[in-house]
């Protein structure tokens, strides 16, 4: 094998392995997350599929709620923004709304705005997998919303467009 052979392979095992490394990790747990309305391609990500993405961490979350002193958290998962950027297409603009629908039938509706720096989360700051202790397997963590307006257990997000 060629120098140049050998480093192509071992370029290649250092990119795959993380990526193999993360989806080996997760739970075999059915769900999936829709993406669609007024975007390029509607999406759907089973959670295997989410696990398997490049992942992000939030630290020093605050969680602010009328109930509870503030203290600081932290969470595992995948951007909103990569999640709506590729294959669906959709752009942060602030005239855009998301509408979250969540296992139970409910519905949260959140302006673009309020997003930036959501994750869609599957472990908490421990590394603990969600599904353990909640019977939904993700949620939504928007940092600059208030704790008790995140949503737990979404499986569709719809994007509208603003009405002209």
């Amino acid at each position: 094998m060629t120098k140049s052979k050998w480093i192509t392979c071992v370029v290649l095992v250092a990119i795959l392995l993380p990526l193999i490394a993360c989806s080996q990790d997760a739970p075999d747990v059915e769900w999936e997350l829709t993406i669609d309305g007024d975007v390029s391609q509607s999406v759907t990500y089973t959670f295997r599929d989410l696990v398997s993405l490049r992942r992000a961490r939030l630290t020093d979350v605050p969680t602010r709620n009328s109930e509870t002193p503030e203290e600081f958290t932290a969470w595992e998962g995948v951007t909103l923004f990569l999640l709506f950027k590729q294959p669906a297409g959709v752009q942060y603009n602030i005239s855009w709304w998301a509408l979250f629908t969540l296992a139970d039938g409910s519905t949260r509706r959140f302006n673009m705005s309020e997003l930036r720096g959501a994750l869609i989360a599957f472990k908490d700051g421990d590394g603990n997998w969600l599904y353990e202790n909640s019977p939904a397997p993700i949620r939504l963590i928007a940092p600059n919303r208030p704790t008790d307006e995140w949503v737990y257990g979404p499986v569709r997000i719809t994007v509208e467009a603003p009405q002209s």
